[in-house]
């Protein structure tokens, strides 16, 4: 396994580190620190396996494929975390999450579907900028967690400072749920002539499979009526099989 690899897979075991760290009730808020130093260790990581794997030449589908699930198990998580412990409104932490949460389940099909028909679909700037925002935003908010859960704010200016260090968090969370949604809708119109063409197909291949499926009806019609004309057919015979007889015998 190359080093790049090696790098995302730690990205994958990092977060479950970082949900340890930070739920766990470690006095003085060390262990959210120590959540919040695994995020940024990971984050790093996250920066360095694309750019050493291109440069080495070590690009591979296994790290492909391993590098979209690590960004999306840390970056959820952490998100999950931080609304978990009441960063801001109820009903704006879902709504954080599910534009996340669904914006990734969506890219990810359409992904899937483009290599399927051996596409690439060019990914643009602003996913670069949300990820990079969300990331920022988080780490804000955990070391928000982190000082407030040490007990040590006494002050006024304290209570002051922390709470502009929280709207600021919040505010870098809303606007990097913003670009997500950017986001995901430009990379849905780049991807709208590849999905168009396969509903085609798929209009396509229903209206032929409804051909065949009638053609079948009429066949198996056909080969009923058939079977009925020959039972007639058979029927007739018999009637006339005993007069053929009857004339044999008075010859």
């Amino acid at each position: 396994m190359n080093l790049p690899n090696k790098l995302t897979i730690s990205r994958i075991i990092a977060t479950p580190v970082m949900i340890l760290l930070f739920l766990l009730p470690i006095p003085y808020g060390i262990g959210i620190f120590f959540a919040l130093a695994v995020y940024i260790a990971a984050c790093v990581t996250d920066l360095l396996d694309g750019k050493i794997a291109r440069k080495n030449n070590q690009v591979t589908d296994f790290g492909k494929f391993a590098d979209q699930i690590a960004d999306k198990f840390l970056t959820t998580t952490a998100l999950i975390l931080v609304c978990m412990a009441g960063i801001t409104y109820w009903w704006l932490c879902i709504v954080f999450v599910l534009v996340v949460v669904l914006r990734d389940i969506l890219v990810s099909g359409v992904r899937m579907l483009a290599a399927k028909y051996g596409e690439v679909i060019a990914a643009d700037i602003f996913g670069k900028i949300k990820s990079f925002v969300l990331d920022v935003s988080l780490m804000v908010l955990f070391f928000y967690f982190a000082v407030v859960s040490t007990g040590g704010i006494t002050t006024e200016a304290g209570y002051n400072f922390m709470e502009f260090i929280r709207i600021l968090g919040v505010v870098g969370l809303g606007g990097g749920v913003l670009l997500t949604i950017i986001s995901c809708c430009i990379y849905m119109t780049n991807a709208w002539p590849l999905i168009s063409r396969v509903l085609k197909e798929g209009q396509e291949t229903e209206k032929n499979t409804e051909e065949k499926k009638q053609e079948a009806e009429k066949n198996e019609e056909t080969k009923e009526a058939t079977k009925e004309e020959n039972a007639e057919e058979i029927k007739v015979e018999e009637k006339k099989e005993p007069k053929k007889k009857a004339k044999n015998k008075k010859k």
